[in-house]
């Protein structure tokens, strides 16, 4: 794993540039402090007298409740922890972008005083989901794109990653960590919005546009 300092949009550029013949993905995170763990390895075990089970009843519960506001039928498992996953119920995935610029906004969006970091994960790996199983089965972290995506995750050129073992952090001689400087974070959110990415362009609805016009138009970080 290695480190790169970034204090200007071209040092960002100038690592991501690096990659340009790699299959890269990316994920934005607030603070070098959060590791790669899934939302629901973040649970301490007091919640969970059996994690999987209870898991897989989250997905159940989920699966039971959601048709409602769905567009389309998810027809596998993969789909639905996919749907799950980017509307912030806790899962065994993690999201990623293809979009260093996604990733990068999804670091400093939020105020915070310290350094933030992008996660960049090289591999050229992809599980197709169709023929892959029940994935509370599969052994191995790896990468996929669900065949029905929701307009959020289409915004955000979005993608998962599946943890067999959501307690453990992910590590991988592949994943390098890009930190963005406590004193750039602000600077890079404008700069980003320059080049149209924020709230509104990659939350395509409502809660999205107000969200950025009340950035825009107001004093809120």
């Amino acid at each position: 794993m290695a480190d790169h300092q970034i204090s200007t949009f071209n040092d960002l550029s100038r690592v991501v540039e690096k990659y340009s013949d790699i299959k890269v993905i990316y994920r934005g995170v607030k603070s070098t402090s959060y590791e790669l763990i899934p939302k629901i390895g973040r649970y301490k075990e007091v919640h969970f007298r059996n994690r999987l089970k209870e898991e897989r009843t989250i997905l159940r519960l989920f699966r039971e409740q959601a048709l409602p506001y769905l567009a389309f039928n998810p027809e596998n498992d993969w789909e639905w922890l996919a749907i799950a996953q980017h509307h912030g119920l806790p899962t065994r995935l993690l999201d990623w972008t293809r979009n260093p610029l996604v990733a990068a906004y999804f670091a400093v969006e939020a105020e915070h005083d310290n350094d933030s970091v992008i996660y960049a994960y090289r591999s050229d790996k992809r599980i197709v989901t169709e023929t892959a199983g029940n994935p509370f089965a599969r052994t191995t972290v790896g990468k996929f794109i669900p065949r029905h995506v929701t307009r959020r995750i289409t915004a955000q050129t979005g993608l998962f990653t599946i943890h067999p073992d959501p307690q453990v952090p992910f590590k991988d001689p592949s994943i390098d960590r890009l930190i963005i400087k406590r004193k750039y974070r602000k600077a890079l959110k404008h700069t980003l919005f320059r080049y149209g990415i924020h709230r509104g362009s990659l939350f395509p609805d409502l809660d999205g546009l107000c969200r950025h016009i009340e950035w825009m138009r107001t004093d809120v970080y």
